[in-house]
């Protein structure tokens, strides 16, 4: 995993902050970049991005269960915790937004067998850009969302 840096305040906003810091973390100090771990929930657009990028990545024109690939998704992410049925709800929802963009065109096939919920991407050329134009749109929601918790002093949809 990469390191990321972790700056206290944004100097180009805050003139201050060079004098309420002294310099740099002693040698040896953890970076503060641990995240607390997150349970996905069905509209949340960084669990939705992280859904994406784990789906635009999984085998195409092949049958998957839904419970192995929600088992999959956990083992991606080991700091979210996404459940059948937030994984299930997204993928009606991709699949929503599929067929209104290809008028129909199934290739994003839900169903079910004896195991449970299945889930078959058929590969397309339209696929790949489909679910990075997803991505992208959870990418803005999640930044979105980001700047209203800051300008709203830590006011988020789950207060």
């Amino acid at each position: 995993m990469a390191r990321q840096t972790v700056r206290v305040t944004d100097p180009t906003t805050t003139a201050s902050a060079s004098s309420l810091v002294a310099g740099d973390a002693p040698a040896g100090m953890p970076e503060p970049t641990l995240a607390p771990p997150q349970m996905a929930r069905t509209g949340d657009p960084f669990a939705r991005l992280r859904l994406l990028h784990f789906l635009s990545r999984l085998r195409r024109n092949s049958t998957h269960q839904v419970r192995d690939v929600t088992t999959a998704l956990n083992a991606a992410f080991l700091d979210w915790s996404f459940s059948e049925r937030v994984v299930l709800a997204e993928l009606v929802q991709l699949q929503a937004n599929w067929a209104i963009s290809f008028h129909g065109d199934d290739r994003i096939v839900l169903d079910r067998n004896e195991r449970g919920h299945t889930l078959l991407i058929v590969d397309s050329t339209k696929m790949t850009s489909f679910l990075v134009a997803e991505g992208r749109r959870a990418q803005e929601a999640a930044e979105e969302e980001l700047r209203r918790f800051t300008l709203g002093d830590g006011i988020s949809p789950d207060n």
